[in-house]
């Protein structure tokens, strides 16, 4: 039988101080051991692979070890080997997806009524707890009600909005954070040390990244890279282990998209093709490094970007060749056709087909800020460079108001007093 251990388990942190990238959870832990503040449940939500168990396990040591130091096990005692080798029989683990009906959590419960055999406190740590059936969970909820003093639940998720919140209120809960692609590097730098493997910084700093924040994602392809490339790894062995697309080919499809340029591209995804390249992890590529792009356009900021030093001054003299608005309606089509990519039954036309839009898409973007200041240089232009007399139309005469003039009163009877004598002068000349 083989002896050989991946990664993974061989180099699993056994003390609060080897977790990698997670101080805030190890250090109030440490202090809750120090200072005799112990909860009866506690709830680690997190993405995969950044230490939910692992943590579970070293606190369940922590506990119930029999020579503990600063909050921390020594390893070496009964306890924390048996804890270590998983045969300790007061620390029970239970796998929730696959052990998730009601029976299985009434067997925690006539677990639980037995005092520990060997430890001072009785550890039930549930892995993937949010998979519970309703009833189970409304099982396990007597439990975290009224617990006995010797007994510790530490739940671990990966989808803690899918757990009810009867358990969660019950619970002291910790969000893992993922983890930084340098904390990972540093990680793969001690093992491949321990174990004589040479690796340089680029291979490092690839694998990181393709852990996407998990260490045990990271360390899994690390292993991989030790079985095909031996006890030295290069970065170009690496690449064509891992059938991955050069930086350099992103950085060319995005020329090839700024240009305009159709059918050079086109050829040049058949290129990649035919070299048997993944076109959805192409896919992924070319949204990442628009992303990138993104990121400097509006933040103007390269430590922002998980790269390289000589990567990031690319990405810099390529920003300058796009406008954010350009940047974010490409990203805007990358993700409208994502869905559509991934269950497509022919992905090779519908991508085809998507960077032709790309390509299109950037010929009709106008960059306003710089036609708005062509326009108002066309405008200065003609307005200095004219010689002619402009015609202006003369206003309209004014009228002139019509006044009313008043009359005197005296002068208006006079005259009134003439008229009757005229009308009686004529009467009588009539008769």
């Amino acid at each position: 039988m083989s002896e050989y251990q991946v990664s993974a388990r061989k180099f699993r942190p056994q003390k609060f101080s080897e977790v990698t990238s997670q101080e805030f959870v190890t250090k109030t832990l440490k202090n809750a051991i120090k200072s005799n503040k112990i909860a009866h449940a506690y709830l680690l939500s997190g993405p995969r692979g950044v230490g939910k168990t692992t943590i579970a396990r070293i606190f369940a040591k922590a506990l119930n070890c029999l020579n503990p130091k600063d909050g921390e096990p020594d390893d070496t005692c009964e306890n924390c080997i048996e804890i270590k080798k998983g045969v300790h029989p007061d620390i029970l683990e239970l796998d929730a997806a696959s052990n998730r009906g009601i029976d299985d959590v009434r067997a925690i419960q006539d677990a639980a009524k037995i005092f520990p055999m060997k430890a001072k406190y009785k550890f039930f740590i549930i892995d993937e707890v949010h998979m519970l059936t309703t009833q189970a969970f409304n099982a396990l909820l007597k439990i975290l009600e009224e617990p006995p003093p010797y007994l510790i639940f530490i739940l671990a998720t990966t989808n803690p909005e899918k757990i009810p919140q009867t358990i969660v209120s019950r619970c002291q809960r910790f969000s893992l954070q993922m983890i930084k692609v340098d904390e990972i590097s540093e990680n793969l730098r001690s093992i491949a040390k321990q174990e004589g493997i040479k690796i340089d910084d680029e291979s490092l700093f690839l694998i990181s990244k393709l852990g996407y924040g998990a260490l045990r994602d990271a360390q899994g392809i690390f292993d991989m890279a030790v079985s095909y490339c031996g006890n030295e790894i290069k970065f170009e062995e690496l690449k064509a282990f891992l059938n991955l697309p050069d930086k350099e080919v992103y950085f060319k499809i995005a020329d090839f998209i700024k240009d305009g340029d159709t059918k050079g591209i086109l050829n040049y995804l058949n290129e990649l093709s035919a070299k048997g390249m993944d076109l959805h992890t192409v896919y992924n590529g070319i949204t990442e490094h628009f992303r990138n792009l993104l990121i400097l356009k509006t933040a103007e900021n390269p430590d922002l970007l998980d790269e390289s030093d000589q990567t990031k001054k690319q990405y810099e003299e390529q920003a300058k060749n796009f406008t954010r608005d350009q940047v974010l309606r490409i990203l805007k089509v990358m993700f409208d056709a994502e869905s559509r990519i991934r269950y497509s039954s022919n992905q090779k036309i519908l991508f085809e087909a998507l960077i032709v839009e790309l390509c299109d898409l950037n010929k009709e973007v106008v960059d306003i800020s710089k036609l708005i200041s062509e326009i108002d240089a066309l405008k200065k232009k003609t307005k200095l460079g004219s010689n002619e007399t402009s015609y202006t139309e003369p206003d309209p005469p004014a009228e002139t108001p019509i006044i009313e003039e008043k009359q005197d009163p005296a002068k208006e009877s006079e005259v009134v007093k003439k008229l009757k004598e005229l009308f009686d002068v004529e009467k009588h000349n009539n008769n």
